[in-house]
């Protein structure tokens, strides 16, 4: 599996977690993946990560849009 496949995954799981805990989870992982891509997209993957965990599990709508976000950077 591809680095790019592995981020479209965690993004999916961030897409369906139900918890901030899990959310956090793929996000780590995510932020991990940043060591195997270029600067300018790690830089924005780490920034995409950030925006994540700042927001609140509550606010669903804006977990989703940051995650379809990083998927995008990636297609």
């Amino acid at each position: 599996m591809s680095v790019y496949d592995q981020i479209s995954s965690c993004c999916s799981r961030i897409e369906k977690a139900d918890t901030k805990e899990d959310v956090l989870r793929e996000v780590d992982k995510l932020d991990q993946y940043a060591s195997y891509l270029n600067a300018d997209k790690a830089k924005r993957l780490h920034i995409y990560c950030d925006n994540i965990r700042k927001l609140n599990v509550d606010v669903k709508s804006e977990t989703v849009n940051q995650s379809q976000s990083i998927r995008k950077l990636f297609s």
